[in-house]
């Protein structure tokens, strides 16, 4: 049996996800990350999104853009990870998973 048979389209499944922040336009708001499914690893806002399929032409567009744009997105996320927003956040997950 399968959960998309137990539980209804729009439900929100708590199995498979971890309650983490993440940092949008400035602000810290809370998400899900996927502890299974084809989105294993991803943030997301519900998490019944982490068991849909991958979009397959956005998964080639970005893996085209990774490639072209490496150096460009790894210097950036260093500065980023600087920044003392990202840092509060590091410390909240940790807070949340129980590491700390």
């Amino acid at each position: 049996m399968k959960l998309c048979n137990i539980f209804p389209e729009d439900a929100e499944l708590e199995e498979g996800v971890k309650r983490q922040y993440k940092k949008i336009n400035g602000t810290v708001q809370k998400r899900f990350r996927c502890t299974g499914g084809p989105k294993k690893g991803k943030l997301v806002a519900k998490p019944a999104v982490c068991f849909k399929r991958k979009d397959r032409d956005k998964v080639r567009r970005g893996k085209k853009l990774m490639r072209v744009k490496k150096k460009l997105i790894a210097r950036k996320s260093k500065i980023s990870k600087r920044r003392s927003i990202s840092k509060l956040i590091t410390r909240m997950n940790k807070r949340i998973s129980g590491k700390r």
